[in-house]
């Protein structure tokens, strides 16, 4: 998404945006991401500046028409407070997706209802409903109405993101019935998703994933073997542009040998992305997982220790003690492995950012919980 923002031309918003790009992971932004609810990355908003209110959201990646499309949509939404009832709920709703998706799903389904046959943002509405039913887990409500909808959608970047939200509602839950189903009716879809140039990369990524983890639930390796070759040839077919692009490609691979796959085959493409990018510990997390996954703990370790020596902040050294204990215990080094967790854990209490913060410190004291005594034979 970046690389898209860097190479676009938006000459022509030229003084109607200030243009604001804030990290997540940075304390002096949370005021700002705890008023409008950002929840992950990336999050787009057009806001106000009179009365400081959202007048459009986007949640994820963006090809770059649609890109311009939710600017002018915030800019008219600014310039024109009189609004047509579907564009009002439209607004609401956008405001409410973060922090109250149930109420934003209420909002969406109104602005459906009040829109005219012809509106022009009925695809945004949409995808969006799907993307609020998602974050509420009402995901057989989500599937149903992402295969219901796709039936007199414009084959677009809003027909992904659609698909995108209803193949997650088939993955999350626990299989049942109506996923058998819903996947019967989804699955053909998420697949012309995949054959349409208009689908971005990010959402590329994810409907090989969660085609993947259908096949899995089938017990139907072969085919998420297939469905895996065809989404490593694309990625390995990518020429990054710069370090940005380098990386949402390595966290394609890695989400990729995670879902199911030989983690050997991507191991060469991390570890020169890691040469290539020598200030990045992310690049060395990267192949920190994948060394141990294939059960090269002492290379998972090296890495890790590459990462720390990049001196990433309080979340990303957490992160990487964290996996770097793994590997520890793994080899049988449970005293190192208690040390480096303990180490992840003072770390931890540094993050900036509250959710992030408090997930890591639990998930870490619940590690520390479960290890009990140290056994005498354990390696020093």
């Amino acid at each position: 998404m970046r690389a898209m923002l860097e190479q676009a031309d938006l000459a022509a918003y030229t003084g109607q945006f200030v243009w604001l790009e804030l990290n997540f992971d940075e304390a002096q932004n949370h005021e700002f991401l705890a008023k409008y609810g950002a929840i992950g990355t990336p999050t787009f908003y057009v806001v106000d500046p009179e009365d400081g209110k959202v007048t459009a959201s986007q949640v994820g990646a963006m090809s770059l028409s649609e890109f311009q499309e939710f600017l002018h949509r915030g800019a008219s939404f600014v310039a024109t407070k009189t609004r047509s009832p579907a564009d009002a709920a439209l607004t609401r709703a956008d405001a409410l997706l973060a922090q109250q998706p149930e109420k934003a799903v209420d909002a969406y389904r109104q602005a459906l209802e009040f829109a005219p046959a012809n509106w022009p943002r009925r695809g945004v509405a949409e995808s969006s409903l799907v993307t609020a039913m998602q974050n509420s887990g009402l995901y057989e409500q989500c599937a149903d109405t992402a295969a219901t909808e796709a039936a007199s959608m414009t084959r677009d970047a809003n027909f992904a993101r659609t698909m995108v939200a209803g193949m997650w509602c088939l993955i999350t839950p626990a299989p049942t019935p109506w996923t058998s189903a819903a996947a019967q009716r989804l699955e053909p879809l998420a697949k012309e998703a995949l054959s349409l140039s208009s689908t971005v990369r990010d959402h590329r990524d994810e409907l090989y994933r969660t085609l993947m983890y259908l096949s899995l639930a089938r017990n139907d390796k072969a085919t998420a073997s297939e469905w895996g070759d065809r989404w490593l040839k694309e990625l390995d077919a990518i020429r990054p542009v710069n370090d940005e692009q380098r990386s949402a490609v390595d966290i394609a691979r890695v989400e990729l040998v995670q879902t199911f796959g030989d983690p050997k085959r991507v191991l060469p493409a991390l570890l020169a992305s890691e040469q290539a990018m020598q200030r990045n510990w992310n690049a060395s997390l990267r192949v920190a997982q994948m060394q141990a996954t294939a059960d090269n703990y002492e290379g998972a370790i090296t890495a890790c220790d590459r990462g720390l020596a990049r001196t990433p902040g309080p979340a990303g050294r957490s992160w990487l003690l964290r996996v770097k204990a793994d590997a520890l215990f793994a080899k049988g080094e449970n005293q190192a492995g208690r040390e480096a967790l303990e180490e992840a854990l003072k770390t931890a209490e540094a993050i900036p950012n509250p959710q992030t913060r408090d997930n890591n410190l639990r998930a870490i004291r619940k590690a520390l919980g479960e290890l009990g005594p140290l056994k005498k034979n354990s390696k020093p």
